[in-house]
Parts: C-alpha cells; structure tokens; sequence
C-alpha cells in the first residue's frame, strides 16, 4: 500500500485552522463575532421627561455610565425568540422591550430615540455581550445565576399569579452605582404611569396578564 506523505507546510495550516474553529465554538465569553449594532429608525412615541438630553447623565463611580456618556449612547441587548417583547419588521425596533430601553436612555438624561442602539442577541452571545462591552444593558433571556451578570430588577411579570415569570433587567456585574440608578429609573416609570402605558400600547395584545413588577429602589 503506497502512503502520500503530507508536506510539513501544508500540516501547519491543517493546525491553524483546527485551532481558530476550537477558539470560535469554544467560551461564548471569548471572541465570538457580536450581531452589529442597530438603530431603531422608526417613530417610536415619545417618553416624558423632564430631562433635557445631554451627553448622558454623570454618575461618579461607575465605569458604564462613562462610557455611556462618552458615546452618547445606551447599548442594549435583546432577545432575538422573544417575539412578544421586541422584533424587528421593516427596518423598525417594536415592542415593549423598545419601550422599555426608551425609559431607560431618558433617565439617563439620553434622547429617548436617537440615544438608544440595540443588538439582537442568539442565548450564546448575551452574557458574553455583557462581559465584553458589547452592549450596556440586557432585557430578559438570561439566567439569574448566569456567570458576569447583575440582575438589576424586573421590569415585567407575565403568566398567572400562582406561577409568575418576571423578565429582568441584567448589567455586567461590579457597578452597582449604575445598577441603583436603573432601578430608580425603572421604579419612577411604574409609579408615574410611563409602565403602564408602554405596555398597554405595546404588550397586552400579546400577553394580556402583564403587570407591573416590584422594583427594590
């Protein structure tokens, strides 16, 4: 039996390639190619604040809100199965989690429209996202042991009242500063009314048993 005998150059090649498909299907906290940022362009309703936009608000102490406000911008990151809180038809973001991410960049003193971008996210990149910078804020789809992850509080319950699902608002975890402030912004939302209106217009045809959460402030 005649053996072909492989060139050492071409056996060094064979490796790198081995190499660079075990580093991409290994830890999603690695290197895995993030989904691009998108901008909502649609005519999402305005959210009432009394803030006027700036370059985002100033919170000594947390690294997020720095550079948030370097950017201009809050980065959130959706569910890409979670069709009853966010989708993406036609160009446009639509959905409570929309609202939701609106809310917040208000009360980061950020344009409730123009100051939010989002990423849609697959269940092995969002943690991952999280821990990377790539994005500042997760609506749902993770778990509340996920590994790097800072439940900051829900923003909605759904189901009936024996068996509730909350869904949450998650951080990178150690900033806790920016942690209370979501919270507060969220807390604010659902006593003044803004909660209630988001979900009534954008989520209640969907699941009709939503409900307003109890946020710890």
């Amino acid at each position: 039996m005649w053996l072909r005998v492989v060139p050492r150059t071409v056996l060094g090649v064979i490796s790198v390639l081995l190499f660079s498909a075990c580093a991409t299907t290994g830890d999603e906290r690695g290197a895995a190619q993030l989904p691009p940022l998108e901008r909502d362009t649609g005519s999402a309703p305005p959210v009432t604040s009394s803030v006027v936009p700036t370059g985002g608000v100033e919170l000594p102490g947390s690294p997020t809100v720095s550079r948030i406000r370097s950017r201009g911008e809050l980065l959130v990151g959706v569910p890409n199965d979670a069709s009853d809180f966010v989708r993406r038809a036609e160009g446009e973001y639509r959905g409570f989690d929309t609202r939701i991410a609106s809310i917040l960049a208000a009360g980061l003193d950020l344009d409730p429209e123009s100051g939010v971008a989002f990423r849609l996210l697959p269940s092995s990149l969002r943690t991952g996202a999280l821990d990377r910078g790539g994005v500042d804020v997760l609506l749902g789809g993770f778990r509340t042991t996920a590994e790097g992850v800072t439940v900051v509080a829900p923003y909605v319950v759904t189901g009936p009242a024996e068996r509730p699902v909350e869904r949450r608002v998650g951080i990178a975890e150690g900033d806790e500063k920016f942690r209370d402030r979501l919270r507060a912004i969220l807390a604010d939302a659902v006593d003044d009314g803004r909660w209630e209106e988001a979900a009534e217009e954008t989520l209640r045809d969907r699941r009709p048993r939503a409900r307003a959460p109890e946020i710890p402030r």
